[in-house]
């Protein structure tokens, strides 16, 4: 029986318990389908003196272990003959490949509302008598993620960035428009007390609206610097960015505001092309402008699937980028440039479906601390990896023979898995040494509850 277990409900690095036919530890002298001759006994008890060791046929006696109060003798040896059919087992720990996952979160100033406002009008916490600064989405979701990423920071390589820039136009500064990005901490292990650190530190908006002043939302410049970040990473394990925000995108201005969006899917369209998925979280607020349909459309490209064009009302068409962006918002048409795309009408900057992708963005209310640490825990358990390499096994390879699929088991938190040789909903193995999960299996396995995986591989299938 081979079994691997992953006994945390954490992600990434937990320690996993291996049973392995002693065929695949040479120091052990046995062969596949061999079973070696019984051990000696074991030796009886000594008192004050060593125990009696165990003896066999064809096994070297083992040697007693002296005790004052009666300890166990030793064991006797161990051999094998060529016609035995049974196993011996060993054990190793197994680290996972860890997942690399870049906290972005939006810093504008909506994010310093008072959360508990009832009118359109915007009332930054904390500033001239207005509420409290732990009414707003910026501190609840701050305790969220302390609360999250501490939990998880020894099994996910976190890194933290925010989305911020004040409009340069009116004196600010925007440093995603020159490639940088102000508040950032790289990817590493053990990664919470350096972004809270760091998270903690932020000041709040001024409380104003002043161009220049106010706080921005460059989304389509920050994915992209992130993006590619994660992209020069060499470690092993996937990679994603959590991009966390609570109303539309911009360039750090307030130009048309059906402009910036279409940037940030062409980016998320990119940075999946690269290998980078994009989890998607949007928070819910009484004063809120963050249409579902942008949501979606961010979510779907994120996640590399079918995107729907994000227009306004029934009557727009995927030429209204074009015409209302080209050359009303330069940084529109400075991407469709790089983007290496035609300067010609119907041209866009993302590319676009009639039918949306099934992935769905993370909706939680804004207000609701409990909610945001559970859907934040749920996003992140997404990026448990349902591909598993058997060869990472303490130095010994283990290979399945691929025609004998059928006496295996896969179990997830105690329940069966079925073997489905189509790979669409359940597991299989797409080669001798990787076993995967398909559709139900893997939702079955990413669900943060799920605390254990057993594989279960007989002997007789494991080959040398």
């Amino acid at each position: 029986m081979f079994t691997y277990s992953h006994p945390l409900a954490r992600v990434g690095k937990s320690p996993v318990l291996l049973l392995l036919c002693a065929a695949f530890v040479p120091w052990l002298g046995c062969t596949a389908g061999v079973k070696p001759t019984v051990a000696g006994a074991a030796g009886t008890g000594g008192g004050s003196n060593p125990g009696v060791g165990g003896t066999s046929s064809s096994g070297a006696a083992g040697t007693g272990t002296a005790g004052s109060t009666g300890l166990i003798g030793g064991f006797g040896g161990i051999t094998t003959n060529d016609s035995g059919m049974g196993c011996q087992h060993t054990q190793y720990t197994f680290d996972p490949k860890i997942p690399t996952v870049y906290v972005l979160v939006d810093r504008s100033g909506s994010m310093f509302d008072c959360l508990t406002t009832t009118t359109n009008v915007e009332a930054m916490c904390g500033a001239n008598n207005q509420g409290t600064p732990m009414d707003t989405s910026w501190y609840k979701l701050k305790e969220a993620a302390r609360a999250v990423l501490t939990s998880l920071e020894h099994d996910v390589h976190f890194g933290f960035a925010t989305i911020w820039g004040q409009n340069p136009a009116g004196g600010g500064s925007c440093p995603p428009l020159q490639g940088m990005i102000a508040n950032k901490v790289a990817p590493a292990p053990d990664n919470a007390t350096a972004i809270m650190t760091l998270y903690d530190s932020l000041p709040f908006q001024p409380n104003t609206t002043q161009q220049g002043m106010k706080f921005e939302t460059p989304a389509s410049e920050t994915l992209d610097i992130i993006g590619k970040e994660l992209m020069g990473l060499t470690t092993q394990g996937d990679k994603y960015i959590l991009f966390i925000t609570d109303g539309q995108p911009d360039y750090c201005d307030d130009s048309n505001s059906l402009c910036a969006p279409d940037s940030v899917i062409g980016k998320l369209q990119a940075i999946k092309a690269g290998g980078i998925t994009t989890i998607v979280m949007g928070l819910q607020a009484n004063i809120s402008d963050l249409p579902m349909g942008i949501l979606q459309a961010f979510a779907n490209a994120g996640a590399g699937e079918p995107t729907v064009a994000p227009l306004r009302g029934t009557t727009g068409t995927t030429f209204d980028f074009y015409d209302q962006c080209n050359s009303a918002a330069p940084p529109w048409h400075a991407d469709l440039v790089a983007a290496g795309k035609a300067d010609a009408r119907g041209t866009t900057l993302g590319t676009y479906a009639t039918t949306a992708g099934p992935t769905k963005p993370y909706t939680p209310m804004a207000a609701d601390q409990s909610q945001l640490v559970m859907q934040l825990s749920k996003a992140l358990a997404g990026v448990k990896s349902c591909t598993f390499d058997l060869t990472a096994t303490g130095g010994v390879s283990i290979k399945v023979d691929l025609k004998q699929l059928n006496k295996a088991t896969v179990k997830v938190e105690g329940t069966t898995i079925a073997l489905d040789p189509n790979s669409a909903n359940g597991w299989n193995m797409i080669n001798e040494t990787t076993v995967q999960l398909f559709g139900s299996a893997c939702d079955a396995w990413r669900n943060p509850d799920a605390k254990v995986i057993d594989f279960n591989f007989p002997c007789e299938i494991i080959v040398e």
